[in-house]
């Protein structure tokens, strides 16, 4: 069975309106439709001509009838959609805000317990113990440097076995390597040491998190399937 698009021809009803306009207005002898009078009209031939125009006007308006009717079922069909990805979006806005603030708190959870963790590895390495007693002001700023410090030491990578060009972009030839482990971190690098003609220097990486470092650690072993970084290797915090 067609559907009302085929049996009125919707596609064609602009085309077909402006031939007929244009038809008129040559015979008519006119140039546009405001300055068509009765008068032009019955000197457009006789009632046979007149009568097959006419005609052809009452089928081009409505098929232009059914058209406008079917948009308006395509508009509220539309509109039903349109409020149904509405209600979609906003539940998955409601689960996205579930999913961050679980995040979150998952966050502050790790934050407080490195911190605390790092409290007590600085605390011993400043010779003191946590206790309910009052902490002076300089064992605060010790321990306080000691996370800094750590915290810092956790954003670095010491890469070796890093081929070394005469006149290389550092940072381009590590993001090489990072790109085919599936990474693309914003990245520091620089090479240490006194360059030798034997052996490439080490390139000490400084990347924005610790949880960056993680993966790219978890991720080095791939390089021993390359030709080009076989012999690249990475080692995390660097004390330097």
């Amino acid at each position: 069975m067609s559907t009302a698009a085929e049996r009125y021809n919707f596609a064609n009803v602009e085309t077909d309106g402006k031939h007929l306009i244009n038809n008129l207005l040559m015979q008519c002898k006119v140039f546009d439709v405001g300055s068509v009078k009765n008068e032009n009209l019955m000197k457009m031939g006789n009632k046979d001509v007149i009568a097959s125009y006419l005609a052809s006007a009452l089928k081009l308006i409505e098929r232009q009838h059914n058209l406008v009717i079917n948009q308006r079922v395509d508009i509220s069909s539309y509109q039903k959609d349109i409020i149904k990805l509405q209600s979609d979006v906003i539940d998955a806005q409601g689960k996205a805000l579930q999913v961050v603030d679980r995040i979150k708190r998952n966050v502050e959870d790790s934050v407080e317990s490195g911190m605390k963790k790092s409290y007590s590895e600085a605390a011993k390495l400043a010779g003191t113990t946590p206790t309910s007693t009052v902490i002076s002001p300089e064992t605060l700023k010790s321990v306080a440097k000691q996370v800094v410090i750590e915290e810092e030491l956790s954003r670095n990578i010491m890469i070796f076995g890093l081929p070394e060009e005469e006149k290389e972009d550092i940072c381009a030839s590590v993001g090489n390597v990072f790109e085919l482990l599936g990474e693309k971190p914003k990245i520091v690098a620089s090479r240490l040491g006194k360059k030798v003609k034997s052996d490439p220097r080490p390139v000490k990486v400084t990347l924005r998190n610790a949880t960056t470092v993680q993966h790219l650690l978890a991720k080095s072993r791939q390089l021993r399937d390359s030709d080009k970084f076989k012999a690249v290797f990475f080692v995390a915090r660097p004390h330097c």
